[in-house]
């Protein structure tokens, strides 16, 4: 089945919604990421972990939401 959009939402900041509703950006990101639970993935320059995914059927295609985690690379950095 084909899917129509990629819906990403950050529950830490409601602001930051990513949506991928083109055909080549949803073929471009799942050829490059794996969409699972506890994957981590980077959208928009930032890297985020996947905490939950579901899947609704739309008109005869499929509309993917995925509940994500920011991770904050400066905060988890060791230090020496």
């Amino acid at each position: 089945m084909e899917i129509k959009q990629i819906t990403f939402t950050d529950n830490g900041n409601s602001e930051k919604q990513v949506v991928f509703d083109s055909k080549e950006n949803i073929s471009n990101f799942l050829e490059t990421f794996r969409l699972e639970v506890g994957e981590v993935i980077e959208l928009k320059d930032a890297m985020y972990k996947v905490k939950n995914i579901s899947e609704k059927e739309v008109e005869g295609k499929n509309e993917i939401s995925v509940e994500v985690e920011f991770i904050d690379l400066i905060e988890n950095q060791p230090t020496a």
